[in-house]
């Protein structure tokens, strides 16, 4: 059976059901080592930092999923991410990169139905099946068909629980004595006999299905107990603790659908910058102040002479620094007052150049504000976090943006370079004709930068699972149940694998024009505080203001209870989100590549992201042969006015959101799970259903259409 890497790492993980090859049965994936090292060390620390950040998240997530009966911490996460004290913590001892090149299964659920007389017979493991199979497919007892053979099938409905462990459809309940022991009860309560039949009266709701006796054909309910659950959770409902019967019992459902598996994965840029990490530290919190001062312009006071001089020495510029001393020293001694003003302006000159091109930062003013974020926001759910993003766009931009031209060995180029396009040297005119229009749909697209990346280093991994949802919790019967994070199961040596995907791929790079944003902002109602203060960029405001998204986004999923109020960088990170969507839609569409290959990655307090291609087999130059063939087609299409409508009909128009058949990207793809997303940001139309202001909004590229 052959499956590529990122299957391997997701659909095909550990733990997955599927059906093999021909629909011969069904089958559960088995973790196999294949130990792999990172190409930098890095790798691993920023992995496992990210690991650390989603483990604490969910655990809080679930924790807090209701106000009664308390939920345990067992619950919530497995054991590989807890510590003595039930606390969540991420050990990476306990863990293994591996390979995603190898996949090992075993038949199950082990539940075998006749699909003449719906008798049923189970086994416990395949080698109980190996040792009983010959004498149960040569039983000859079944009540329907002629030659009294049983035509013998596996059940395809399996019990899954929140709790990530499942079982065959079996008629025998796991119970709790009264001495707290768990037994499972085959016989028939009311005559004994251990064999039963599936009833399901042709009917596809599982709550009409009954197992039912073969001797006395007494019925029972399709219902089953998670073990594990019932085990710890009985206890705590005898002694009065407020849980019910309904947390341990198990759900029906194919095996084919996909709430019996999720697998987990995140995703991050890989930055060999030791800076990006290090600046992030509590030690350096005074350096990561001034870092984000100088990147968003924050308001500040001229330096003094003395210092312009020490930073230009600083940033090893001694011959500036010489000149504008000696500049001082002359102007000490002139006499006539206009040849001072002359001097004294030249002076400015320099500094206001020196500045222009980073030798020398303003004395900025302490941002109270700006201060109390960079102490708070290692809480932050770190893929939201616009202070650690601001840090990881400024490394990328020197390791990356800032390094384009023409020579195939940069790692990038602008798509308003005519080379991009292979258009002859020659052609002056074909050039200038291409340029200028590039050019002017960015304009009225309200984008300051699109730059093609042509080798995109993304890291991402797979580290373990949940069923039932893929969130930290899940509504069943009126009773928010905690949903536990799996870590995938062993392989040797007795630790978790975690499949390591190492990418280096195409993508773009998008940067929004921040007058547009500011504009947009204001038709909305956030104009109180804009534009930003004394030449201060949108960024640092957007930092100042911003509260906690959390991992699982909960106060923006469409029904959020209550809803949440507009903020400057809620809807920035709509914006960008929605046009990161827009975008990635037409390049699908012209580039041959599927939905689920398209990756993405915000920089909010930068108005920029990246639209790449993710997937392990071999990059083929489908972005970059996209924009030669289809450039200026794309760049039109996102402005089209059938881009911007729903092909579902006019539901989503209505309601202000998006769906399947609009802009929403699979799950696995996208970096906020299709929440904070609404085409009405750049088309205009009715606000999202988390957004508590009911005001239509004004479309972003409503906003260009007059720009020439």
């Amino acid at each position: 059976m052959q499956r590529s890497r990122t299957q391997i790492a997701t659909s095909y993980a550990p733990g997955a059901l599927f059906t093999y090859e021909g629909g011969l049965g069904c089958c559960v994936s088995v973790a196999m080592s294949a130990p792999v090292t990172p190409s930098s060390p890095a790798v691993q620390k920023q992995l496992f930092e990210h690991l650390a950040e989603y483990v604490e998240s969910w655990f809080q997530r679930a924790t807090n999923c209701r106000p009664e009966p308390a939920v345990l911490p067992e619950q919530c996460i497995d054991s590989a991410f807890l510590n003595h004290q039930n606390e969540p913590f991420v050990d990476q001892g306990k863990f293994v990169l591996n390979q995603p090149s190898r996949i090992g299964f075993l038949p199950d659920p082990l539940v075998f139905v006749c699909s003449d007389c719906g008798r049923l017979t189970e086994f416990n493991d395949v080698e109980d099946l190996h040792r009983r199979w010959p004498q149960t497919k040569d039983r000859t007892d079944c009540a329907i068909a002629e030659s009294r053979r049983h035509n013998w099938r596996q059940v395809d409905v399996v019990y899954a629980h929140w709790s990530g462990n499942y079982c065959g459809l079996s008629p025998h309940l796991w119970v709790m004595a009264p001495d707290g022991r768990i037994n499972q009860i085959k016989r028939c309560r009311n005559c004994g006999h251990e064999e039963y039949q599936l009833v399901t009266k042709g009917s596809p709701f599982f709550s009409d299905w009954r197992f039912q006796c073969i001797q006395c054909l007494t019925t029972k309910e399709v219902v089953q107990a998670d073990r594990e659950t019932l085990e710890l959770l009985k206890p705590r409902m005898d002694g009065g603790y407020g849980n019910l019967a309904k947390e341990w019992n198990m759900l029906p459902v194919s095996y084919r659908a996909s709430s019996v598996f999720y697998a987990q994965t995140d995703s991050f840029i890989l930055f060999r910058d030791a800076e990006v990490t290090t600046l992030l530290t509590a030690a350096r919190r005074a350096d990561l102040i001034s870092r984000l001062m100088k990147l968003y312009n924050f308001p500040g006071t001229p330096l003094t002479n003395d210092e312009v001089i020490r930073q230009l020495k600083e940033n090893g510029r001694n011959d500036e620094a010489k000149n504008y001393k000696d500049l001082l020293e002359i102007l000490k001694v002139i006499p006539v007052a206009a040849m001072k003003e002359t001097m004294e302006r030249q002076l400015s000159e320099k500094r206001a150049a020196y500045e222009a091109g980073g030798l020398i930062a303003k004395q900025h003013q302490q941002s109270q504000a700006l201060a109390s974020q960079v102490e708070a926001n290692h809480e932050w759910a770190r893929r939201y976090n616009p202070v650690r993003l601001a840090v990881e766009h400024s490394s990328f931009r020197k390791e990356v943006i800032d390094r384009q031209g023409t020579d195939p060995s940069l790692p990038a180029i602008s798509v308003l370079n005519p080379e991009v396009c292979d258009i002859d040297a020659a052609d002056a005119r074909e050039r200038k004709s291409y340029a200028t229009t590039v050019e002017h749909h960015l304009l009225r697209l309200g984008i300051d930068e699109l730059v093609l990346l042509r080798g995109l280093d993304i890291c991402e991994f797979s580290f373990g699972y949940t069923r039932v949802s893929s969130t930290p919790s899940t509504t069943v019967k009126d009773r928010e149940m905690p949903v536990r994070l799996c870590a995938f199961d062993y392989v040797e040596k007795k630790k978790r694998p975690i499949y390591l995907l190492e990418q280096k791929n195409e993508g773009f790079y998008i940067r929004l024009n921040e007058t547009r944003v500011i504009d947009w902002l204001s038709q909305n109602g956030l104009g109180g505080q804009l534009p930003p203060r004394e030449g201060m960029k949108l960024g640092g405001l957007l930092i100042e203001e911003y509260a906690d998204f959390g991992r699982f986004v909960q106060d923006y999923r469409e029904r959020a209870t209550p809803p949440t109020p507009r903020s400057l960088p809620n809807f920035v990170y709509l914006l960008l989100h929605t046009m990161a969507h827009h975008f990635a839609h037409a390049v699908v569409e012209y580039s041959g590549l599927e939905h689920g290959s398209i990756g993405e990655y915000l920089f909010p307090a930068n108005l920029a992201f990246l639209v790449y291609r993710r997937g392990m087999t071999p990059d083929l130059g489908n972005l970059s042969a996209m924009w030669r063939n289809h450039g200026l087609t794309v760049l039109e299409q996102l402005l089209s006015d059938r881009a911007l409508k729903c092909d579902g009909g006019s539901l989503c128009d209505q309601r202000g959101g998006a769906c399947p058949a609009c802009i929403m990207a699979p799950e696995v793809a996208c970096i906020a799970g299709n929440n904070l997303l609404s085409r009405a940001a750049l088309g205009g139309g009715v606000p999202p259903g988390w957004d508590a202001d009911r005001a239509a909004l004004t479309g972003f590229f409503r906003l260009g259409e007059n720009a020439e």
